[in-house]
């Protein structure tokens, strides 16, 4: 690995501890409890100690550390979600059982206890870095899926012009455009009012219609 690749992920790993995350340690208040969040102070994070697992998360916490019992078969997962923080499992022994605990808890990663030092800043940044890039992801397939959506809204309210006023599609989009520029506003704002009024002209036409069939 080159130099200038390391320095990188020094820095990368710089930025992720500099940020002063707020941990939250559910564990049961023993050795290993206490263990792991002075390691977790050490590294420099402001830690909160509870125990058991509360429902809901206090404000602004970057990562959970949850501890799981043998006698816990069915944990659940009271934070999952796409802005929930990431989740590292502490377990007792590295078996199927508490693996399967671990994942039916959506957890990012597991340490084992007794606590140590070792290893346990790797899980920490790998995690946090995880987490970002996750929502980084689900951030950008929202934006696309919005693209999409816009485009479709344009489409029909296009084709709601070129109906009502008898136009081209280009001369639809050119109307759209003017309206936007005008009050100001997003093409899309001005393409979900075409819309509603195409919706409302719609049940005008129907109920009309309806009326004259009953006169009749």
């Amino acid at each position: 690995m080159s130099a200038r690749a390391d320095r990188g992920q020094r820095s990368l790993t710089s930025s992720i501890l500099e940020r002063n995350a707020r941990v939250v340690v559910f564990h049961p208040d023993d050795d290993d409890g206490q263990t792991l969040a002075n390691h977790l102070r050490r590294m420099g994070f402001y830690v909160e100690q509870c125990w058991p697992p509360i429902d809901t998360l206090p404000e602004r916490v970057d990562l959970v550390f949850r501890a799981l019992l043998p006698e816990e078969r069915t944990p659940s997962g009271e934070w999952s979600g796409p802005d929930a923080p990431p989740v590292i499992c502490v377990v007792a022994h590295e078996n199927p059982t508490f693996i399967d605990q671990a994942i039916k808890l959506g957890a990012d990663g597991i340490i084992t206890t007794p606590i140590r030092a070792s290893g346990l800043l790797s899980t920490v940044v790998m995690a946090l870095y995880h987490a970002k890039r996750a929502r980084q992801h689900a951030q950008r397939i929202a934006k696309l899926e919005q693209k999409l959506l816009d485009s479709r809204h344009l489409q029909e309210a296009k084709n709601i012009l070129m109906i009502m006023h008898r136009v081209s599609e280009r001369d639809a989009y050119d109307i759209l455009r003017a309206q936007a520029m005008e009050k100001r506003v997003t093409i899309d704002d001005i393409c979900h009012s075409v819309i509603q009024a195409g919706e409302v002209l719609q049940i005008t036409r129907g109920m009309t219609s309806g009326e004259g069939r009953e006169k009749e």
